[in-house]
This record gives C-alpha cells, structure tokens and sequence, in this order.
C-alpha cells in the first residue's frame, strides 16, 4: 500500500493481506536447525544484515509467535507449516516449569537486551542458571489463552498450572497483590533489585502479563485467576507508574503501561469494576492526546532519546486494542480512531516494498530478506522505516495482533443485527462487507441471512452527504448517532452507502521535526519531507489508479465464510 511497486489488491484485502505477509515474515524467523527457536534481532549494522538470537527468542517472542500464528490462521485460511508450528509450540512448552507452572529464561551472559551471538541451545540443559522473567510471562498467557479460546482445552492445565505459580511467588497485602522485583528465581541474585536496571524502574514490567491473565478470566472465571488477576490490577492501579488522572512520562510498550492497561480494562469490564475502567479509559484519552491522528504513538511519552520519536508497532498494537476493548463494550467511542490507525500508521509500520528493502540494505540475503518483508518497524518515523540498528521479532507478534484485532472488530453479529463498525471488509456467514477507500468513498454490504444492519458513518457524516442504496434503489436510511440503520434486510439483497473522502493537509511536530500530511478522507496518502532509507506514506500514485475489481488482483484472499471463534 506504499508505492506503485507493489501489488495492487482489491479493495477489500488490505487487512488479510497484510496478515499473510506477516505470518511468511514470522515463519521465516524459526531457525529449525535448533528446535524452532525464534530469531529477535535481524543486525543492520552488520554487512549484509543477519539474523540473530537473543535473550528474548526463548519465551516473548515464542508466546508472540504462537498466539500470532493462531490469529493469522485464523483471518487467512492458511493451513501450510504445521510442523513447524508444532516445533515452535514445543519450544515454548519446554520453557515451562512441570513444579510450579511458571516459564523460565536462562541466565546468559550478558543478561537481559540484545547480545547478540552470546545465546547458545546449551542453556537450554540447564548450563547456567535459570530465572522467570515477568514480562515474558506475557505471551505464553497470550498465547496460551487465544489457544483455548480456540478451542485447545488441553491447554487448561498449563494456564492454571503458571497461575499457581504467580500467585506463589506473589505478595498480598490486603486486597492487593505485587511482584516484588521484575525477575525471581528459586535463589535470588542481588544485582536483580537494582533500582537502576531499567526493567526495575517499569513497574509496569511486571504486569504486563495482565493482558492474558484478563483473557483467561473471561474465558475461564477460574477464581484463583480472577483473584490474582483483580490483585495485581489494584496494585498497578494504586503504586504503579500512572497517577491517578492517568497522565503518565514512560515506556508505552517496553515499559509495560498499555498492556497492563488493556489487562485492567478488560478485567474490569469482566468484573464489573467500574474503577477499573475509568482508570482505563484516562489512560487512553491521555495517549490519544499525545498520538497524532493517523496512529504515530511513540513508545516514550515524555521521554528523552530514541523512544521520544519512534513508534513501536507493539505500543500501537496496544493502543488498538485498548480502543477495540473500551469502543466494543460502549464506555467510549474510539471507533474513528481505530479506522484512522489501523489504515494508516498500521500498515505503514510493515515491510510490505521488496525492491524498496534490498535498496535500502545491499547485499541483503534471500533468507534474511524473507524474515523483513512483511515484518513490522519496532522504531519507524513518521515518513520512513528501518530507522534504528536493527529490526526486532516482537514487533511481529505485536502488528499479527493489531491486525485480527481490528479484523474481528469491524463486523459484530448477532442472530438478528450485524453492526459495521469499520470500513474494512470481512465476511461472516450473515453479511460480506467490501470497502472501497481509498478510491471511492463506498461501503458495500451482501446480506446473507435476515436482519438489521447498524453501518457507521465516518466523522458522524451529515445526512445530507450520505446516499444510501438498496438494490439500487435510493432508500432514506434512519440514523442513530453515527450509523445509519437498515431494517428488516433479507438474504440476497445489496446495500450500497456512499460518503465524501474529503481532502486536507494538516502540519505535524514529532520530536522536534515538522511534518506535512495530504488527507483523502481517512488515508494519509503522502508525508513531507520523504523518508530517506525506506519510504512510507508514498500513496499518492496509488489513489491515482484505477482501482482493482473485487476478485481480480493477483494473491487475493479468499474471505472465510464459515463461522470462527472470536478469539480476543
């Protein structure tokens, strides 16, 4: 979706083609020479780049890998690499404890970050020391909790089994409960207190892992879960890195703060806590504050350095899903935001330009080419990408996430209602909706089965600029606040809206720079000045063109039809 070099899709396969890429990028990261043990880092320092392994392969990024999996399954249809994903289901599970359920990262020179080469497999048989991590007890309850939703119940047992585990290693102190360090082991070392050491100053560090633990309460309401869980929510809530009006300095993602925050919003709305969630709710309106409109959220707010002007696709990845969770459940209404990011800063996070990626690293191997194309920017600008040393694994997961998330959000079906909240298309067995932007301000829906149908409009468009059809026929749509309304559809019949995409330009400053970005209704379409290594925002020749027929592009996705289980 950047430059004429690429594909053209359909108008309708953004989401799901995205997703494919990003599922060849994430199985092009498995080493199968050493168990399926995920490469983090791809090294652009190095000439020609390589692929590495790091700290982070062992629980984080293989947790990511298998809920990501999942999920692009899921929104794909694609069924290749089974065998490897059971190897890298393997590695995981091997990852945990059979005692106390909880996952363990070796202790290998150098520590937590990327030291690169320092990692062999011989850590694995026990040749150093072992320790638990509490962020990277994140995505194996990611992964593990989308597997059951699923329909993985022998996955039941894991999931209580690092339940118990956390709550052993926890402290309660009334109605609270709190990690007290980021690291534990049977014996603690020293050095890991250090008020120093960064992931000790992220309070949030520690409860990340709220994001999955929140999940599995939903999907489960096993009470020992629901106390841990509404424990470490308090906590975080009361003593964490977020005042009371939720106006934070810190790191979005790295730093913890939106998982955990997604983990409390959901738990809340699980419990019925209303505390819970407001308390969300003024951490998402603050960060809206300080994000742009098309999504650029940095993963510092109010922080110096390299994080006060970067966006890790994981901290948008969060940003989405707090919206999707407190929009879905009526307490706001991010809707529009969540159109904006995810058609914008979204894709243009991911690799997607294969020519633009060897011109932007020379030399560049097949093998390591194929671990970036379609693999998501952990440090973009807000007109390039490959900005920093290297490009890490996590940010696969983290934008593989995003994707389903607004997928499974933009059509919500009941027996008798469908409600379009999103302008991109997906099928369910009820309707099949194709989007038409940017090309043309037009939604349209097949019905497939009785009922009403609830069509948000963008920016609460003024009647007199809505047409709405049925069956070709112009129809007057009632409105309820930002959708138009159509009663009583049956199967067969054809709805068409149509809107104005209005163009604007607006100036934005990120850390320090000025930016200008032309508008076609939700699309940013072109940022001045260029990017320089490689480009983002180059839409302007894509708008141009002709649009594709529905069908007819090279590589389209099949919509599945079928019913799925909602996963998150």
């Amino acid at each position: 979706m950047t430059a004429s070099r690429t594909p053209v899709y359909r108008p309708d396969q953004w989401l799901q083609q995205a997703a494919d890429l990003a599922m060849s990028a994430l199985l092009a990261r498995l080493d199968l020479d050493i168990g399926a043990r995920p490469y983090f880092w791809v090294d652009l320092k190095a000439a020609p780049p390589r692929a590495c392994h790091a700290y982070w392969d062992y629980n984080d990024i293989a947790g990511r890998f298998v809920d990501a999996l999942v999920l692009a399954r899921a929104m794909t249809g694609r069924h290749d690499a089974i065998a490897e994903e059971n190897l890298l289901r393997e590695f995981l599970w091997a990852a945990q404890d059979p005692n106390d359920g909880l996952f363990y990262n070796p202790v290998e020179p150098g520590g937590p970050g990327i030291e690169i080469d320092k990692y062999r497999p011989e850590a694995r048989a026990g040749a150093c020391d072992r320790h638990v991590d509490l962020f990277c007890q994140r995505a194996p309850l990611l992964a593990m909790a989308t597997l059951l939703a699923a329909g993985e119940e022998h996955l039941s047992p894991r999931l209580r089994a690092i339940v118990r585990g956390l709550s052993t290693i926890a402290r309660r102190e009334g109605d609270v409960i709190y990690f007290p360090t980021y690291r534990w082991a049977p014996t603690l070392r020293p050095e890991w207190h250090s008020p120093t050491s960064a992931p000790e100053r992220w309070v949030a560090y520690r409860y990340a892992l709220l994001t999955g633990l929140a999940r599995y309460v939903e999907l489960s309401a096993d009470p020992e879960a629901t106390t841990l869980a509404a424990g470490l929510a308090r906590f975080y809530m009361r003593h964490g890195d977020v005042p009371p009006d939720g106006r934070f300095r810190g790191n979005t993602h790295s730093g913890g703060i939106l998982p955990t925050t997604v983990g409390i919003a959901r738990l809340g709305l699980a419990l019925g806590d209303r505390d819970m969630i407001e308390w969300a709710d003024r951490v998402y309106r603050y960060v809206r504050e300080q994000t742009p409109d098309f999504g650029f959220i940095v993963d510092g707010l109010g922080l110096d350095g390299v994080f006060a002007g970067t966006c890790e696709t994981c901290a948008l990845a969060d940003l989405l899903h707090l919206a999707i969770v407190l929009s879905d459940a009526g307490v706001n209404d991010y809707w529009d935001d969540v159109e904006r990011y995810a058609r914008n800063q979204l894709l243009e996070n991911q690799y997607r330009d294969a020519a633009a990626l060897r011109r932007a690293l020379p030399g560049i191997s097949d093998r390591v080419a194929s671990m970036l194309l379609g693999g998501f920017e952990c440090a973009a600008h807000p007109n390039s990408l490959l900005t920093w040393d290297g490009v890490e694994a996590c940010c696969i997961g983290g934008g593989m996430r995003a994707l389903y998330l607004v997928w499974r959000a933009a059509i919500a079906d009941t027996e008798q209602e469908t409600r379009v909240h999103l302008r991109f298309s997906r099928s369910t067995p009820h309707v099949e909706v194709i989007g038409h932007e940017p090309w043309a301000g037009r939604l349209e829906v097949h019905v497939r089965s009785p009922r009403r149908l609830l069509v948000r409009i963008p920016g609460c468009a003024l009647p007199s600029e809505i047409s709405t059809r049925i069956d070709g026929t112009t129809v007057s749509a009632a409105r309820r606040g930002c959708y138009v309304v159509f009663e009583h559809l049956q199967p067969g019949q054809h709805v068409t809206i149509e809107y104005p995409l209005h163009r604007r330009s607006q100036t934005y400053e990120i850390a320090g720079r000025a930016y200008k970005a032309d508008w076609l209704g939700n699309t940013l379409i072109e940022i001045q000045p260029p990017g320089e290594r490689y480009p983002i925002y180059r839409r302007r020749d894509l708008v141009q063109r002709e649009p594709p027929r529905p069908g007819t592009a090279p590589g389209a996705i099949p919509h599945p039809a079928a019913p799925t289980p909602r996963l998150w």
